[in-house]
């Protein structure tokens, strides 16, 4: 029999009022069209551009870089920080709230940038929840926070913009419905002693780089604090000159290597069907906490990548300097080199 409603429900009180966005300039829904790159800083569409032709907008396979693909920029953006157990913050940021924002730097194109007040910097709500700014990740793909949502930092399109409104874009962008969640705990990871046991188990390298860019605290144009990557590779593989580190922690360093550690000892088997593949064994001996060590030499070499290689035979220091990279040391331990 049919069924019908004899009234409608009333909404739940918890419901606001919907929030307000208009349509993104810069792509076209259901089409490869984004905005061209004659357009980049604000300019007017070039009619001499060879990509457009004077339209603006030109195909790419690429995510449109305003609106992340939503085709939406929401005037408001909800924030939840949560630390996935029992702690959670809810920011609602609204686009033309006035906030004194002063003047911090100024981009090499002349672009003020201002800082706005706690409340809409990420970092001071992880130390709330009892995280460390730098484990703030994306609960949507786990990508690091940046620093300018993590610090408050705005770029204005010229002077006298709405600080808060370019927040919110920055921070709305490819977030469905203007909702932006944020994960502020530390990721899951062994300790770099357990990889450092299973690399020489395996006759394999374990290669960590680390960059001391502390100095760079409080420069909102630099990148600053510790950059850590962690990969395992074959035993004779040389250091390469470009890998530079990009992970915000030692603990997210560690966690994506062993998310990529089945491709990584596949890729390292030799390719060479005759060549013999050693049996993976382990000695007695203790692998002892090498962070502290690896923190010292990044500390005395500020600004600069320091890798360290741990094979069987040993470790090797190497410094990425801007002619390649060189030896500093080698030994049985790292302990050794202090």
């Amino acid at each position: 029999m049919p069924v019908s409603r004899g009234y409608e429900p009333p909404d739940p009180p918890w419901l606001g009022e919907p929030v307000d966005w208009r349509p993104c300039p810069d792509c076209r829904p259901h089409s490869r069209l984004r905005a061209c790159d004659c357009r980049l800083g604000g300019r007017a569409a070039d009619p001499d551009c060879p990509h457009c032709c004077g339209a603006g907008l030109r195909p790419s396979a690429l995510h449109c870089f305003t609106c992340g693909d939503t085709q939406r920029l929401h005037q408001t953006v909800l924030v939840t920080v949560t630390d996935l157990r029992h702690r959670v913050v809810h920011l609602a940021w609204q686009a033309g709230t006035p906030e004194v924002a002063p003047l911090v730097a100024t981009q090499p194109g002349g672009k003020p940038v201002v800082q706005l007040p706690d409340r809409y910097r990420l970092g001071s709500w992880a130390a709330v929840l009892g995280a460390r700014p730098d484990d703030l990740a994306d609960a949507d793909g786990g990508q690091q926070i940046s620093k300018d949502l993590r610090d408050g930092y705005v770029t204005l399109p010229w002077a006298g913009a709405d600080p808060v409104g370019e927040h919110v874009r920055s921070a709305a962008r490819g977030a469905p419905a203007g909702r932006l969640v944020v994960v502020a705990a530390p990721p899951e990871a062994p300790p770099l002693s357990e990889l450092v046991r299973l690399a020489l188990g395996l006759d394999l390298a374990l290669v960590v780089s680390v960059c001391d860019l502390r100095h760079h605290a409080g420069d909102p144009l630099l990148v600053d604090g510790l950059r850590w990557s962690v990969e395992i590779a074959s035993r004779d593989a040389p250091v390469r000159h470009d890998d530079f580190p990009y992970r915000p922690s030692l603990a997210a360093a560690l966690a994506w290597c062993v998310e990529c550690l089945t491709d990584a000892v596949a890729g390292a088997a030799p390719t060479d069907p005759t060549a013999p593949i050693p049996v993976p064994c382990s000695g007695p001996r203790d692998v002892a906490d090498t962070e502290p060590d690896l923190l010292r030499l990044a500390t005395q070499h500020a600004g600069q990548v320091i890798t360290v290689r741990f094979t069987r035979a040993g470790c090797t220091v190497h410094r990425h300097d801007d002619d390649g990279v060189s030896l500093l040391a080698e030994a049985l331990d790292l302990r050794d080199l202090g």
